[in-house]
């Protein structure tokens, strides 16, 4: 009896090297972009006219989401990194069903490690998916088998109502993003876009085409039916509809909207392996057309190809700014503790660092080239989202949104410290230091060690 206890102890510990071996080796390999990446290059020539919304606050992403379902008739997609069943989950779960039960057929893509943590358990989400007018799948569920592909994650976020209107940005579907349920929130941005002409536009035509690659991929398993599950979502409903009616009146489409010269969508490779970094090589070359950069992002986790970038960036433009949550006030300890260990690194590419202090962490995802581009999307500046992740950002060139988006950053500098590449530091007006906690500062200095060995993987 012993002896098979030593030999189960022996098999156990086998199979842990042979995990940690599988997830930690083969993302160390970083692809460079090459012939895939062109692609991306030639959509913009193709442009076709759309309009667009900036949607910042919360209470309003959710509203829009419950506006885009309400107002479909045959199709939705709904593709997230991360859908809870918490309150704004129960409300789009609740506006899906309810666009179901109208005949509309509802499609759902939810990255495969969130949904099986988070949905399996729930009963209002196996209420939506008993619908015959829902499908459910999985993007590259977790596997023992092949531990090494657990590393691959959909990190997309976007809605498709019909071929009208699409948003797509940086939200999860989950309170930390949607509604105003809880105190402690991420703010973050996303983009309504708008067609014109239905279905002619073409960031529209690249999003379905998008999602019917990813949709079909072998890696993406349909959910189980559960049939004659009779919940309370329908009663749900209604309540959404009592709690936010402005999310079902008619609705000005031009005159919600802003006209645009140009919308192109670049995103990374689909399937789950290391990928070409399609999404930053695209960006870092229009940064590289342009001056005055200002890089929005919630945290900086880069490899020395990504330094070099970054370098070449500055070198280029008249100023580059990097606005990110400071060490004190970020929700991400991985991306904060790496920042502690790099911050002589992140300086040195020659930017101006901004430690942003708010009530709330920043989760957005934005570049501004020039006074006409602006980036927005799921990219974060960091290994994972550059060589490992599917990722979507909007090339936009409209000059007025630029504008709106460069007074936000400005607001938010006030609220930061200014750290020059040669180190001065500068606090904004409206900085206000906060102490963190001696079990904090303990945590992250234990921390800071810890993860240099997987930093290509947070």
């Amino acid at each position: 009896m012993k002896k098979f206890g030593k030999m189960i102890k022996g098999i156990l510990r086998i199979w842990f090297f042979y995990l940690i071996v599988c997830l930690v080796i083969p993302p160390l390999y970083h692809k460079r972009a090459d012939e895939e990446n062109r692609e991306c290059e030639r959509a913009l020539n193709m442009a076709g006219q759309e309009r667009i919304l900036n949607i910042e606050n919360n209470v309003d992403a959710l509203v829009w989401r419950l506006r885009l379902i309400e107002s479909a008739k045959e199709n939705i997609v709904l593709a997230t990194f991360d859908f809870r069943d918490d309150n704004s989950g129960q409300d789009m779960m609740a506006a899906l069903l309810n666009a179901a039960d109208r005949g509309v057929k509802v499609q759902i893509l939810v990255d495969g490690i969130n949904g099986t943590l988070y949905l399996r358990g729930s009963r209002n989400f196996r209420e939506l998916t008993s619908h015959e007018n829902v499908e459910v799948k999985l993007y590259n569920p977790i596997t023992l088998i092949k531990p090494w592909k657990n590393n691959y994650r959909m990190h997309d976020k976007y809605l498709i109502a019909d071929d009208f209107a699409y948003i797509l940005g940086g939200r999860n579907t989950d309170d930390l993003f949607l509604g105003n349920y809880i105190d402690s929130y991420n703010e973050d941005r996303d983009i309504l876009v708008y067609e014109t002409v239905p279905g002619e536009g073409n960031s529209y035509n690249q999003i379905q085409d998008y999602f019917k690659n990813i949709w079909n991929l072998s890696c993406c398993r349909m959910s189980g039916k559960h049939e004659g599950i009779n919940g309370r979502l329908r009663e749900h409903y209604q309540e959404v509809r009592e709690k936010y009616p402005e999310a079902f009146c008619e609705i000005d489409w031009f005159e919600e909207t802003i006209e645009t010269e140009s919308i192109e969508l670049c995103t990374n490779p689909l399937d789950p392996y290391n990928k070409q970094p399609q999404v930053w090589d695209r960006m870092v070359n229009k940064m590289k057309e342009a001056d005055n950069i200002v890089i929005q992002t919630p945290y900086v986790i880069c490899n020395q190809k990504m330094y070099g970038d970054l370098k070449a960036i500055c070198s280029k433009s008249v100023k580059t700014e990097l606005i990110i949550n400071a060490v004190e006030s970020g929700a991400n300890p991985f991306g904060c503790t790496d920042y502690l260990n790099q911050k002589k690194a992140v300086r040195q590419t020659g930017s101006y660092v901004y430690e942003y202090v708010g009530t709330q962490a920043l989760h957005t995802k934005t570049v501004l080239a020039g006074d006409t581009l602006s980036i927005v999307g799921s990219c974060n500046l960091d290994m994972r989202s550059v060589y490992l992740d599917t990722e979507m950002m909007l090339f936009i060139e409209c000059k007025e949104l630029n504008e709106t988006l460069r007074g936000h950053t400005e607001k938010l500098k006030l609220k930061s410290r200014q750290v020059a590449p040669d180190g001065t530091i500068i606090d904004g007006e409206n900085y206000q230091i906060i102490e963190q906690s001696v079990g904090k500062r303990i945590f992250y200095g234990i921390l800071r060690i810890l993860i240099i060995p997987f930093r290509h993987l947070l």
